[in-house]
């Protein structure tokens, strides 16, 4: 008997030792050993040498100190993949800059029922609250730029949706919120959709927006800066609206690219009351010579003429000094001519003197005008019974007029070189339309040269007084050329410079006197949207563009004079 019992001791000996001598393991953890700045809603992960027993592993899983959010909390769970235990905790974070313990119990067995009798135990401590690290412009600055944007800088990706009820600018402004391109989530840029009012103080709050960990920032941050004069040099205006809606206002947009979003951000400066969009839309604008004032045109929705405003852009007030009309130009000598009824009309807005400058015995005149940049003159067509179009030069102080010599034609659409000396204009000979250019600084033959056969709806001059960017047919099917006058007869003298994926047409050509650029109008997704080329037609790009939160037209591009 004693010898069967020895016997049966030797035979399981080896597997006894066995069981002993290969427990299961622990091969891996997450969070790390003694690591730090963990996620706070980061899974803890164990992963074992083999399959386990899952309710033996579960048992002796312990984290101190306990989440409390995870009492009776469905989100609060194991979960297994392979040989891997989960512990997660969606919803329920880990308390901000904390250390925690894990422990894993001795006793954990593996699926054959082996066991781990050794006590497993590390440490790992979570995160900060994130803080706003920066804000560009800074605290206290000053003389900052009415139309620039705020740059907010986090020590981590922030929660977008987060952001926006988090933020506010006050004065209260409404204002957009984009996160920079291809960045981490951690940068977000403040658009103030209109500019900002000059020398005015101003608070940026953000209240608590939360990480993509779910953690908020610490309390409410202030930051305070105080805006400088307006200065809207270099910029394009234009007119404003909303699908299939007048135009409410006026925009501006820097033809160079935001430096964050590596894109444009147009800004409103001037708009119409709340009260006033339900009747009223805005027909036509021009700048005051210094930039610092706009003459807008405002009219009854079912018209096309109106009151004419004078607008302080820097105060926002506008005053209507008494004259309608239906076009208006701001003359570089400061007076306001403007089309009313038919009839050439000047304002002096120093004096208050308003007169006619031309008869409606001598014709009905139409637009556009075109007044001459030494402010001396303007260039106009009128109408006769037989519907046709005679084009004429009105020296605006001795009130003459005349007729470019040799033109019988009829001829409208003008369109001033810079330096004063050369018109262009659309001509309807009994060959059909085309552009033509008087030289006034020439005499007989030589005075005209034909510019193609295009039918012109508006024309551009660039500032080297020989390049004319033409514009023919309407909406989508416009087209944009680029004309040289000394050479356009010749190969390469006439280009198409639309047609492209960025600038499938365009109209409404506007060019400065300090830029060799070409702002227009371009149909998007068939909305009228502000684009702008290099004088030779290349680089085309929208600066304004239809979105859900800036949901807006834009039509009748015109650069500040300001350089």
């Amino acid at each position: 008997m004693r010898r069967g019992l020895v016997l049966l001791a030797a035979m399981l000996a080896p597997l006894l030792g066995a069981c002993a001598l290969n427990p299961p393991r622990i091969v891996s953890i997450s969070p790390s050993r003694e690591v730090t700045d963990v996620p706070t809603n980061q899974t803890v992960s164990i992963s074992f040498d083999r399959p386990m027993n899952h309710d033996s592993v579960e048992r002796r899983f312990q984290l101190s100190p306990t989440l409390a959010g995870c009492s009776g909390s469905k989100t609060c769970r194991f979960a297994w993949t392979g040989n891997t235990l989960m512990f997660t905790h969606a919803h329920v974070n880990f308390a901000l800059s904390t250390q925690y313990t894990v422990s894993m119990h001795a006793g954990y067995a593996d699926a054959s029922g082996q066991q781990n009798t050794l006590e497993h135990v590390w440490h790992f401590t979570t995160e900060a609250a994130p803080t706003l690290t920066s804000v560009d412009p800074p605290d206290n600055a000053t003389a900052v730029a009415p139309d620039r944007n705020i740059v907010l800088s986090f020590s981590r990706p922030m929660r977008a949706d987060t952001m926006q009820a988090a933020i506010q600018l006050s004065p209260d402004t409404t204002f957009l919120l984009r996160a920079r391109p291809g960045g981490d989530g951690s940068q977000f840029e403040i658009i103030p959709a209109a500019v900002l009012q000059p020398n005015q103080s101003y608070t940026v709050s953000v209240d608590r927006p939360l990480d993509t960990h779910d953690n908020a920032i610490f309390g409410r941050v202030q930051t305070r800066f105080r805006t400088g004069p307006l200065s809207l040099s270099r910029k394009i205006g234009y007119l404003i609206g909303q699908r299939g809606q007048p135009a409410f206002g006026v925009g501006i947009v820097d033809p160079h690219p935001d430096a964050f979003l590596n894109r444009a951000t147009p800004k409103i400066i001037y708009r119409l009351s709340a009260q006033s969009q339900l009747t009223d839309g805005i027909v036509a604008f021009d700048w005051s010579p210094d930039g610092q004032r706009l003459a807008v045109v405002q009219a009854p929705r079912s018209s096309d003429s109106g009151p004419i405003q004078i607008v302080d852009l820097a105060t926002g007030t506008a005053i209507r000094p008494g004259i309608n009309g239906s076009e208006v130009y701001w003359s570089t000598d400061g007076t306001i001519v403007y089309l009313s009824n038919g009839i050439i009309r000047r304002f002096h807005p120093g004096t208050l003197e308003d007169s006619a400058l031309t008869d409606p015995a001598d014709g009905r005149v139409i637009g556009p005008l075109a007044v001459s940049p030494d402010g001396k003159s303007v260039a106009y067509s009128t109408i006769d019974a037989q519907a046709l179009t005679h084009l004429w030069i009105l020296n605006l102080d001795l009130r003459t007029r005349f007729r470019p010599p040799g033109l019988d034609d009829p001829a409208d659409h003008p369109a001033w070189s810079p330096n004063g000396t050369k018109l262009a204009f659309r001509r309807v000979t009994t060959g059909g339309p085309e552009l033509w250019v008087y030289d006034l600084s020439a005499t007989g033959t030589s005075a005209y040269r034909r510019g193609g056969s295009l039918d012109i709806s508006g024309a551009a001059w660039l500032n080297d007084n020989s390049t004319l960017i033409a514009a023919t047919g309407t909406g989508s099917g416009a087209v944009l050329y680029r004309i040289n006058i000394f050479t356009a007869g010749e190969a390469g003298g006439i280009v198409k410079v639309t047609g492209t994926k960025d600038a499938p047409n365009g109209s409404a050509p506007s060019t400065p006197t300090y830029d060799r650029r070409i702002a227009f109008v371009t149909q998007l997704d068939e909305l009228p949207q502000i684009s702008v080329m290099n004088g030779d037609g290349s680089r085309p790009q929208p600066l304004t563009i239809w979105e859900g939160d800036y949901p807006y037209t834009g039509s009748a591009p015109n650069w500040s004079p300001a350089g």
